[in-house]
Parts: structure tokens; C-alpha cells; sequence
């Protein structure tokens, strides 16, 4: 069987019945595999359906079939992809081929989890008792997603200044590495678009506390909670808790974009200030505008 890659996505093609046996032969035997597969004809695929003991009919009905007893995975993708594993239900591959990127991806999905149950947890009434299981939650999660999201602006820094092809610091220190990452911003005119005001800016916050808090702050020491001067308490504000989940969703969707489509990324169209200046209605907006975005406005 051939490998290709092509547009980042490694597959076997499979273009005769001679793949097909090979595939049936190495599933007969017990061999491990976990591949992506492409069909060179839709009837290659149904005959290797077919030879499964699977009906094609009934594989359509959710396009996926599991044998628990065979540790047998089969899916067939929208775009025409089909994922073939006998080791049973498993990952398929990591998202890219960019170490930084996949780190700020895999910490994405961490932080994502601890703020869907923090929300959780205090839309649950119970919360207000001090004695219940739920408030108790507080303790372990506020320090969690403290934790995670310091973890998550370095990781996010790293793989923005990856894929502009700038070395990031061999630190953990955020205010070097976001200094680092606005400077790149600016160096490949990505400043005053919408990357900068709907992502970097608002990540500037937490740079700004963990600059802020005394004893000489350790970010790498974090997750050993070994700051002793460090008591950050995550506050649990359901709006406060959305706009933080709404701000992580989009620089995830930031960094996907920019990772595929380079600078065609519409988060990078230039001059958004000047654009949103012409669409301001009123001299109120203008002067709101004007006050939330004041670096913005001395370049314009």
C-alpha cells in the first residue's frame, strides 16, 4: 500500500483489489493498524464492505461501524477520507505537523473543559451552600484553570511566533513571550485587525496580573503551586466565565485559521479601527470606539 500527504493529511491510497486483500488479510490476522484511507473508486471501498461480513446499507445509515469483539473502527469521512482501525476506538493523528501549534490546540481542549464545569458548577443552586459537594468544587477548579490558562497564553504566543518563523524565548516568563509576540505582530503587520483587538489585547489581561504578583513570580513553578506570595482566586461570574470561554474560542479559531490559510485569514485584515470608525453611526460609538481602543487610534 502507498502513503501520501497531501495539504497536511497523511493517507493510504487504495487504487486496486490487491490494497483491499491486503487490508482484509491484515485485519484476518490480528495485525495493529490505526490509517487513513482513500479510494481510488467508491466500489474498491464497498468491496472491502463487503468482504468484512459489513453491509453496505447499513454502514450508510451513520457511516461508521464498530465491532467491539474485533476491535474493527471504521468511519468514512464528509470530504471522502476513511479511517480504519483495529486497535478499536483511538485518536486519529495529532491535529498538525507543528509541534507549537498542536500544544496550543491540546491546551485549548484542557482549559475549554475546566470552564464548561466551572460554569457548571455554579449554574447548580447548591453552590451557595458552603458545606455541599459543588462549592467544595471551587477550591480544586479555581486553580486549575488559573493554572491552565497561564500554560495556555504561553502556548498560544509560541505557536503564533512559530508560524511567522520567529525563535520564541527559551523561557516561560509570559511578559517576555507576549512582548516577544507583539513585536512580531507589529514587525509582520498583523497589528490593527481583528487578531489584535479580539485576541491579543484581551490576553493581556492575564499578563498584566502574573507581571503584577510579588516574590518574583515563577510561571514555570506553577504547576508545583510552589509561589508562595501567589494567591490568585479564579472569581466564578457566570459573564465573566462566558467572555473568558468566547476569548479562548477565538484565538483557537485564530490560530487554525492562520495555521491553514496564512495571512488570508480575515483576523488578519489590516486597518479594522479605521473601518470601524467609518461604521460608527454616532458620535457616541466613534468616541467609545476611540476610548476602548486608544493605541489603535494614535495609528490611525
Amino acid at each position: 500500500m502507498e502513503f501520501i500527504t497531501e495539504k497536511d493529511e497523511r493517507y493510504v491510497l487504495i487504487s486496486n483489489q490487491e490494497n483491499i486483500d491486503e487490508i482484509v488479510d491484515q485485519i484476518s490476522q490480528g495485525i495493529r493498524f490505526a490509517h487513513l484511507f482513500k479510494f481510488s473508486e467508491r466500489k474498491l471501498f464497498i468491496s472491502l464492505l463487503e468482504l468484512l461480513g459489513i453491509q453496505q446499507e447499513d454502514f450508510e445509515v451513520k457511516y461508521f461501524h464498530y465491532s467491539s469483539s474485533r476491535k474493527l473502527h471504521i468511519s468514512e469521512s464528509h470530504i471522502g477520507y476513511v479511517w480504519i482501525s483495529t486497535h478499536g476506538l483511538v485518536a486519529r493523528k495529532k491535529p498538525t505537523t507543528n509541534r507549537a501549534v498542536n500544544a496550543c490546540f491540546v491546551q485549548y481542549t484542557v482549559i475549554t473543559i475546566l470552564l464548561k464545569r466551572a460554569i457548571e458548577v455554579i449554574e447548580d443552586e447548591n453552590v451557595y451552600n458552603i458545606d455541599s459537594y459543588r462549592f467544595g468544587q471551587l477550591s480544586d477548579l479555581s486553580p486549575g484553570i488559573f493554572h491552565n490558562l497561564t500554560f495556555y497564553v504561553e502556548v498560544f504566543c509560541k505557536a503564533y511566533l512559530s508560524l511567522v518563523k520567529i525563535q520564541a524565548p527559551k523561557s516561560h516568563s509570559l511578559k517576555v513571550i507576549y512582548q516577544k509576540t507583539v513585536d512580531a505582530m507589529i514587525n509582520n503587520k498583523h497589528d490593527n485587525s481583528l487578531f489584535q483587538i479580539l485576541v491579543l489585547d484581551p490576553l493581556y489581561t492575564l499578563v498584566d496580573h502574573v507581571g503584577k504578583i510579588p516574590g518574583e513570580f515563577k510561571e514555570h513553578f506553577i504547576k508545583y503551586d510552589d509561589n508562595p506570595l501567589d494567591d490568585t482566586v479564579i472569581l466564578f461570574d457566570l459573564p465573566g466565565l462566558q467572555e473568558m470561554t468566547m476569548l479562548l474560542e477565538l484565538s483557537n479559531d485564530f490560530m487554525s485559521d492562520f495555521y491553514y490559510m496564512g495571512a488570508d485569514t480575515y483576523y488578519l485584515e489590516s486597518k479594522v479601527y479605521e473601518r470601524m470608525m467609518e461604521r460608527a453611526e454616532t458620535e457616541e460609538k466613534k468616541k467609545r470606539i476611540q476610548a476602548l481602543y486608544p493605541h489603535l487610534a494614535k495609528k490611525g
